[in-house]
C-alpha cells in the first residue's frame, strides 16, 4: 500500500516550516508543505485508497490536514462524512486546519439541513476550536439570508474566551455583514456580541474590499470602548 505519509514528507520544506510554525505558535510536527500541494495530493489520495488512507496515524500537521481534505472531499454520503468530521475534531487544534477543512467540506443541497443542523450543534460545545468549526463550516457552506440570521443569532448569544474562537465569529461576523448588511449592522447595533468579537467584527468589515467608505464610516461609530 501507497504510503502516503512519505510522500507528504517527500514535499517538506523547512523555509517554509519555520515561516508555518509563526502561523501557528504552539503546533508542532510541522514539516512545511504548501496548500495547494496537499489539495492534489488528496485529489490522488481520493483517486486511489481513501479508505486506506484513512485507516494511518498522521504523523505531522500537514498530514492532519491532508486527513481533514480527504475526510471533506472523498465520495461518501453524509451521514459518513459526518461520522469522520465527529472523529477528525480532535485533530483540529489550530485556526488553519479548521479553516481548510471546513472550506473543503462537500455535501448534496438535499442534506443541507442535515449538514445546518450538525455543525450548529458544535456551537453548544463549550470548546474552542468546536465552536469556531460551527461558526466556519457554516459561513463557508451557506449563504442563504434564514441561516445568516440564525448564525448571526449563535455569535450574539455564544462566547468563549478562546482567542481563535473569537476570530473565527468575528470574521462570520463580517462576513454576514457583507452579505447583509442590514443582519450585520444588526448585531452591532444590538451590542450583545462580547466587546472583543464585536470590535474584531468592526475591523474586519472596514478591511473588506465590498464595503463602501459610507458603510467604513457608520460601523466606526458604533465601536465599543472601554470606560475608564
Amino acid at each position: 500500500m501507497t504510503s502516503y505519509g512519505e510522500e507528504v514528507r517527500r514535499l517538506a520544506d523547512p523555509k517554509l516550516a519555520e515561516f508555518n510554525s509563526k502561523l501557528n505558535p504552539g503546533k508542532e510536527g510541522v514539516i512545511g508543505v504548501r496548500i495547494p500541494q496537499l489539495r492534489a495530493l488528496a485529489k490522488m489520495i481520493v483517486r486511489e485508497d481513501w479508505r486506506g488512507f484513512l485507516e494511518e496515524t498522521p504523523g505531522s500537521y500537514e498530514e492532519e490536514v491532508l486527513r481533514g481534505i480527504v475526510i471533506a472531499t472523498a465520495p461518501m454520503d453524509t451521514e459518513k462524512r459526518i461520522h469522520l468530521t465527529e472523529d477528525f475534531l480532535h485533530y483540529i487544534d489550530n485556526w488553519a486546519t479548521c479553516d481548510i477543512f471546513c472550506g473543503s467540506w462537500r455535501f448534496p443541497k438535499s442534506d443541507s439541513d442535515m449538514v445546518w443542523d450538525y455543525f450548529a450543534s458544535k456551537i453548544g460545545t463549550g470548546e474552542e476550536y468546536p465552536m469556531r468549526v460551527s461558526v466556519v463550516a457554516r459561513m463557508s457552506l451557506f449563504k442563504d439570508r434564514e441561516r445568516m440570521l440564525q448564525l448571526a443569532e449563535d455569535i450574539e448569544s455564544r462566547d468563549h474566551p478562546g482567542y481563535y474562537y473569537k476570530m473565527g465569529a468575528a470574521w462570520a461576523a463580517s462576513v454576514i455583514y457583507v452579505r447583509f448588511p442590514d443582519i450585520g449592522m444588526s448585531m452591532l447595533e444590538s451590542g450583545r456580541m462580547e466587546e472583543w468579537t464585536h470590535n474584531k467584527t468592526i475591523q474586519k468589515i472596514c478591511e473588506s474590499l465590498r464595503v463602501t467608505d459610507g458603510d467604513r464610516s457608520r460601523v466606526r461609530a458604533l465601536r465599543r470602548r472601554r470606560a475608564p
